[in-house]
């Protein structure tokens, strides 16, 4: 059988598409087309079904894809390994990262990556809110969370956890009291995300290290970073913000740190893999992005000492 072809075959049913296929591989779609055939006819059967809107998998396809996708994608990394050690990083990394996050943290780390690696190609992809943990046709998904995740099946490497506070105005506290306790929270007017990390309840971890619930009164919820340190500076409500991304508003008297009887949990930034098998290259890369953010905290955290890993 021939390996090119059956390589082909691979694409067009994880894509869906001839023409997608070939955008993939980079190569022309009519040798997508002529390869499929000459698979097809090698082992003198179908293997898909074409008509105008879709193009679906025959039995005997589904048959051939579940036994060899995992073949193909061995030999890939066989061969990606040997080229690294020969010639260095090869090869393409998608990776998606949620849009603010990565201007502001990581965008000089994947320029870097990319210059320093020139046989890699990256395709990043940024969204408004929390990306998808599990995105098709993504290498890699760089995820924030508060608490622990929902599915515990999720390939996901911990790279970082931000230390965060709960914060309030000095107006806020003037007119509402300054909370001493996570069960006063409840009452207390909150600003907290809309759809990215989880809005309600939020987490909190006491001095045993054992984590909490508290449901609060969101009256202010956005998913945009800046908008909701805004909303907090103008007394909008009280909020949960990463230390570093409050640090000098604190200093300044913007806002007041809140001394609860538990902390809340720390922004947890995750690296999720569709599965298992992950390249070499996607690895390097979530290494660099992992330094980075280690960095970065350990410059602007108000309590390097706190830091959860």
């Amino acid at each position: 059988m021939n390996l090119n072809y059956l390589r082909v075959f691979i694409e067009i049913a994880r894509r869906g598409s001839l023409l997608e296929a070939s955008t993939s591989l980079s190569v022309p779609n009519s040798t997508v087309g002529r390869h499929l055939a000459e698979l097809e006819k090698e082992l003198g059967m179908s293997l898909v079904i074409r008509n105008t809107r879709h193009l679906s998998l025959t039995e005997d396809g589904k048959e051939l894809f579940e036994r060899a996708s995992h073949l193909i994608d061995n030999i890939s990394e066989i061969e990606n390994d040997i080229l690294y050690q020969n010639n260095g990083l090869t090869g393409k990394i998608k990776i998606a990262i949620p849009n603010e996050f990565s201007a502001q943290w990581l965008s000089e780390c994947l320029a870097s990556f990319a210059n320093h690696n020139p046989g890699v190609s990256i395709d990043c992809s940024t969204s408004m809110v929390s990306v998808d943990p599990i995105q098709k046709d993504v290498d890699v998904s760089i995820i924030y969370l508060r608490g622990k995740p929902d599915d515990s099946s999720l390939v996901m490497q911990n790279l970082m956890a931000i230390p965060s506070v709960i914060v309030g105005s000095p107006n806020l506290i003037k007119q509402h009291g300054m909370p001493k306790s996570v069960s006063e929270m409840a009452k207390a007017p909150c600003i907290s995300t809309l759809h990215a990390l989880r809005s309600n309840p939020w987490h909190f971890i006491d001095h045993d290290e054992k984590w909490y619930t508290q449901n609060i009164n969101c009256r202010y919820r956005v998913d945009s970073s800046s908008m909701l340190i805004s909303a907090a500076v103008e007394g909008v409500g009280f909020a949960i913000i990463p230390i570093p991304f409050c640090k000098d508003l604190i200093e300044q008297g913007a806002l007041t740190k809140l001394e609860l009887d538990m902390k809340p949990a720390p922004l947890q930034v995750a690296a999720v893999f569709p599965n298992r098998k992950i390249s070499t290259r996607t690895r390097s890369l979530v290494d660099e992005i992992r330094k980075t953010l280690h960095v970065k905290i350990n410059q602007n955290s108000l309590e390097t000492h706190s830091l959860i890993i």
